[in-house]
């Protein structure tokens, strides 16, 4: 009873996540309780058929979903191209996803007629549903005769927090097929800045074969890493190489590349790996990659994970994703260019974890598209409830609710409830009002939250004993409480 509970639980968060977010009238679905009998029964049969029909477009596996496997959302591609004619009428890929201003923003590689691909922006609230920069695209073709005169490709971003600027790292090329990797900043993610000494990194090593691509970058408190593909255009050869900088301009290719190079060659991914997506969560690096067997070949997603970012180990179900058995379908030939975000690793009401994967889907027409798909995760111990209960015994649906437990300097508990699926930000304030740390800043499903904090701020210092506030914020509430720290 309680796997069947347990699935149920899951089913809950799926139809939340893939159910446009609005409010739920009388007439809406459940409307058929209020008919006639008569009519009832024929309305519950309409929706009871066209729930078969949807878990049908599921796909192959099993329905519902197995906790830890990967589904793709029934109603894929999420994002198209765009209109005929439109410099993105081909396809849409190489794009990246992340939370930033409490919501979803998506820059994207739109491609042409022309094929001179340029770089737009899309943003959604839920991540499902998108709406186009009216701006696009927002990062264009260098002026004639520059190393990016001719196409842009591949980019990661990401938001810096202690400068207030996002960054961009892209692959730029020229008529001559000339390829390198850029730099650009923006204050808004909209207005993109060169970076005048561009390209700050080049194909300059054997295995990195004619051209870099498919780059992913995280900042540390030491400096920036950018994990990259290294792929011979002729041959369709690929592996994965890491580098490293102080300044995210001036980078160090790392001794030992390829860092991650194919498996055997009766493998699934034995012939080519790239364009890698790679979190660090707890101390631990996570990639998904794309691997394929033979040249141009059929490829799928990958995972595997590291403790240092050089030496990697294969997940033993491998692959994790794969392109659809049904010929015709917009993902048959191959996936590539996975962005995941990876659900709160703090303890819900409902035990369990929803991960968001977005990736590229490509047919043998070569349109490139951008699907979703979520996994579901249990978390080590099964039940929180009973404690959660007694954090918050007077919950209710119109506000948050907050709960601090000092356990020691370095383990403060945070307990926080929210009744909404809403973008949540926790931050901590020192006495003077400045922000000294951001424990929480993304979109929340309802439930029970916990979050630990070690009485650090943002670069991981130690912070001295005394009064700090801890914000719990929404885009229309917010609640505060005050932390005492004593050593």
């Amino acid at each position: 009873m309680k796997h069947y509970l347990k699935l149920g639980f899951a089913l809950l968060i799926i139809n939340i996540l893939i159910t446009p977010h609005s409010s739920f009238p009388c007439n809406g679905k459940m409307r058929w309780r209020f008919l006639p009998i008569e009519q009832a029964r024929k309305e519950l049969a309409k929706l009871e058929a066209e729930a078969k029909i949807q878990q049908k477009e599921f796909g192959p596996g099993p329905f519902p979903p197995e906790i830890g496997n990967w589904i793709k959302y029934y109603n894929n591609p999420v994002f198209k191209p765009g209109p005929r004619g439109s410099w993105e009428e081909k396809s849409v890929d190489c794009f990246t996803v992340g939370i930033f201003e409490g919501k979803y923003m998506m820059w994207y590689v739109g491609t042409p007629q022309s094929l001179n691909c340029q770089i737009g922006l899309a943003t959604s609230s839920d991540g499902i549903n998108w709406t186009r920069c009216p701006e696009n695209p927002v990062l264009t073709l260098g002026p004639p005769g520059s190393w990016d005169d001719a196409i842009l490709l591949c980019q990661h971003i990401i938001f810096d927090e202690e400068e207030n600027y996002y960054k961009m790292w892209y692959v730029g090329g020229n008529s001559q097929a000339t390829f390198g990797i850029g730099y650009a900043t923006s204050p808004d993610g909209i207005h993109w800045t060169k970076y005048p000494g561009n390209p700050v990194l080049n194909a300059t090593e054997p295995w990195e074969g004619t051209l870099l691509e498919g780059q992913v970058v995280i900042k540390t408190p030491t400096g920036y890493q950018m994990w990259y593909g290294g792929i011979n255009a002729q041959t369709d050869k690929s592996s994965i190489g890491l580098a490293t900088s102080l300044d995210g301009i001036h980078w160090t290719k790392h001794p030992e590349n390829s860092v991650f190079t194919p498996d055997n060659p009766q493998r699934w991914d034995g012939y080519s790996v790239d364009t890698p997506d790679i979190i660090l969560d707890e101390g631990l690096y996570h990639m998904w990659y794309r691997g394929w067997k033979r040249p141009d070949g059929i490829s799928w997603i990958g995972y595997a994970t590291s403790q240092d970012g050089v030496q990697w180990e294969r997940d033993p179900n491998n692959p994790v994703l794969l392109t659809s058995p049904l010929p015709g379908s917009w993902d048959n030939y191959q996936l590539y260019r996975s962005r995941i975000i990876l659900g709160t690793n703090r303890k819900a009401m409902l035990s369990t974890i929803v991960d968001r994967m977005w990736f590229t889907g490509r047919n043998y027409a070569l349109k490139a598209q951008v699907g979703f798909a979520i996994r579901i995760r249990e978390f080590e111990k099964d039940d929180d409830r009973d404690i959660n209960r007694r954090r918050f015994p007077r919950i209710t649906q119109d506000k948050l609710d907050l709960s601090i437990g000092v356990a020691s300097e370095d383990r403060i508990e945070i307990y926080y409830f929210t009744p909404w699926l809403k973008n949540i930000s926790l931050n901590i304030y020192d006495s003077s009002g400045q922000k000294v740390k951001t424990l929480v800043k993304e979109i929340n499903l309802p439930g029970f939250y916990q979050v630990i904090w070690d009485g650090r701020d943002e670069n991981n210092k130690k912070l001295p004993k005394g009064v700090y506030f801890c914000e719990l914020q929404t885009n229309i509430h917010l609640i505060t409480k005050e932390i005492i720290i004593e050593k």
